[in-house]
């Protein structure tokens, strides 16, 4: 008769008592597909894209440009980044920086350019 053992497999101890010859060693059944599964779970490549996506979001919070505006989502196979940027250089370093950080992902921007002009008329409080 098969015995579990302390690791999930089956140890064969023999014929039972009607003669019959014991199930095969190994997992059980639910333990491979559970086991399958998990391997399964763990090579997803959207981590991966996660994990990318976080690091350009700690780039462009810790480098020179200090931007912390910038939201950065993963929509399906591609990379989405949206928000303000100060200047139209800083919108192309912040664009440079997800490329390197991104390549081989397609990355759709919608940064739209503060306006940091002088107001042309005062304004008037009443």
């Amino acid at each position: 008769m098969a015995t579990p053992s302390d690791d999930g497999t089956r140890a064969e101890a023999g014929p039972d008592a009607t003669g019959e010859p014991d199930a095969p060693t190994g997992p059980a059944p639910s333990e491979r597909s559970a086991r399958s599964g998990q391997a399964a779970h763990t090579a997803h490549p959207t981590s991966n894209t996660e994990y990318r996506i976080a690091h350009l979001g700690e780039r462009l919070a810790g480098g020179d440009l200090a931007e912390l505006g910038m939201r950065i989502e993963s929509r399906g196979d591609s990379v989405h980044i949206t928000g303000t940027a100060s200047t139209a250089h800083d919108r192309e370093a912040i664009l440079r920086l997800a490329a390197e950080e991104l390549p081989g992902i397609a990355v759709r921007a919608d940064i739209a350019l503060a306006d940091v002009s002088a107001p042309d008329h005062p304004e008037d409080l009443s």
